[in-house]
């Protein structure tokens, strides 16, 4: 694989080193020593223009990670049960059975490398960086800001990797010649999260707040790795953390503040909504809509998720849908404003009445206004939101006993949706904890939240019978929870490229 003549101040070049480099486990031949030869060293990592690319293309290759195959969604929601599907096989097993081998989603679903090209990528940033003069750039704190969406990117890749496979090989420094390619073995999860957490810290302090409002959370800010450190914390078991990250931004009320009754979807079309702390953004003028595709496994969550009743262009029924009754039987109470918010009820008869399609992912322009032929999906993902802290934090408050407080926590969220506050008298201990887990998934369906929701709060009870509880359509077996059956599997041509990398236990030999 020979590189020439290549221009690196484009976001296209940052892209082809993340691919070139980005991967630990990626074979040497495609890695060459030409990319640390003297053409790479004296025309790139020169201004602050070089480094803004880098930045920039560290962001594409983030969004391509949690795009691909829709995983964000995959991984996210739909094993929790909450949705339904009569797309066949495939797709059914992953909402009734928690089957994760999923053919056709591989390359999202069961593969990290665009991860570790992430990783690489905020190493590049990480290491150039700090050898650059401080008077290559606008202002010292132009430099830290770099530093930090580094940072903040690295974590957060690695924050994902250990959410699903759990122990991952851990990759600090930058690849950039083939005598540098290493294949390392897999890192245990629990030095994964502290090393996110280091990453996250080392942000927060390079990073500003008025960064949010700069970028209209579209990329990293002080919020945003504070965000990631409350999520982090409870990943860790350090509740007493979470509640001190969750609470830095809950009563930061000038920058974040919750969206009034009825307006709660501007989250999804306005990337600088007043509840949003960092989101990714699908806008069309800027080339980063999603287009249309029919085929499941390589739709955008919007194709996923929306009916053409609701949107003309889109698929006659979403692959994904919520059934009317379940929704009033099970999850949402008498009231709740986020039943029509939220989701929106087909106006036809039989079968297509009973299946609910999801407003989050609504936004579609088309690429031509006098057709809807060729709608494009245009709605941000939502990594953070002030509503996922306020909840975050009544989970931390309930797993250290302070259950009275935890409701307080929770209560403005219920407010919000025109529902009662939980009821200290018959909500406390275990069966609070059920309650404010459900009011996640009532308030963050869709949002990539609720499947790792369950996994970290039975992994911190080591309880497999929690599984059960709360997703309701599937229960893990202790058999399946001891061998780790909650953490996906690694794709074939991971350990197929690299030996020390072994499978996880519970999908040895069912791939």
């Amino acid at each position: 694989m020979k590189i020439y003549n290549i221009k690196y101040k484009t976001l296209a070049l940052v892209v082809v080193l993340g691919m070139l480099m980005g991967t630990v486990v990626s074979c040497k031949k495609a890695l060459e020593n030409e990319l640390s030869n003297d053409t790479y060293a004296d025309s790139f990592w020169k201004s602050e223009n070089d480094v803004q690319s880098a930045v920039l293309g560290a962001y594409g290759l983030f969004r391509k990670s949690l795009h691909q195959n829709s995983c964000f969604f995959i991984w996210g929601d739909v094993p929790v049960g909450m949705f339904n599907s009569d797309q066949g096989t495939l797709a059914t097993n992953l909402v009734t059975t928690g089957s994760f081998t999923v053919p056709y989603w591989e390359e999202g679903a069961h593969n990290w490398t665009n991860w570790y090209r992430v990783v690489d990528a905020s190493n590049l940033v990480i290491e150039n960086v700090n050898r650059m003069s401080d008077d290559v750039f606008s202002s010292p704190q132009a430099k830290n800001a770099y530093l930090g969406e580094a940072y903040f990117l690295r974590a957060m890749a690695y924050f994902y990797m250990t959410k699903v496979w759990g122990d991952v090989p851990l990759q600090l420094t930058a690849t950039t010649s083939a005598d540098q390619a290493q294949k390392l073995g897999r890192t245990e999860a629990a030095t994964i999260i502290k090393q996110v957490i280091a990453d996250a810290q080392k942000a927060s302090s390079l990073l500003t707040f008025e960064q949010a409002s700069t970028y209209q959370k579209r990329r990293a800010s002080k919020g945003a790795a504070l965000a990631l450190l409350a999520h982090a914390s409870a990943w860790a078991n350090d509740y007493t953390k979470t509640i001190a990250y969750a609470d830095s931004l809950i009563n930061r009320t000038d920058l974040y503040h919750l969206q009034p009754q009825g307006a709660i979807l501007d989250v999804f079309s306005q990337s600088a909504a007043p509840e949003n702390i960092f989101v990714l953004t699908a806008k069309s003028s800027d080339n980063e809509a999603a287009a249309y595709t029919d085929y499941i496994f390589t739709a955008n969550v919007a194709f996923l998720t929306v009916s053409s009743e609701q949107k003309a262009g889109m698929p006659y029924n979403p692959a994904y849908y919520y059934v009317p009754v379940e929704m009033t039987n099970t999850l949402y109470e008498s009231g709740d404003a986020r039943k029509t918010e939220f989701f929106y009820e087909s106006n036809g008869s039989g079968t297509l009445k009973q299946k609910l399609s999801l407003k989050k992912y609504a936004n579609i322009a088309y690429k031509n206004a006098a057709s809807s032929a060729n709608p494009l999906a245009e709605s941000n993902l939502v990594i953070f939101r002030l509503a996922d802290m306020l909840l975050l934090k009544a989970e931390a408050l309930n797993a250290l006993g302070n259950d009275q407080e935890a409701i307080a926590a929770a209560l403005p969220v219920r407010t919000r949706a025109g529902v009662a506050g939980f009821d200290i008298s018959t909500d406390y201990g275990s069966a609070l904890k059920r309650k404010i887990m459900q009011e996640r998934e009532r308030e963050l369906v869709g949002e990539g939240h609720n499947y790792f929701d369950v996994v970290r709060n039975a992994v911190n009870s080591n309880s497999p019978a929690f599984f059960g509880q709360i997703i309701g359509s599937w229960s893990m077996s202790a058999d399946r929870y001891n061998q780790k059956g909650y953490l996906w599997p690694i794709a074939n041509s991971i350990l197929n490229a690299n030996r020390l990398i072994s499978q996880n236990p519970w999908w040895m030999g069912k791939l």
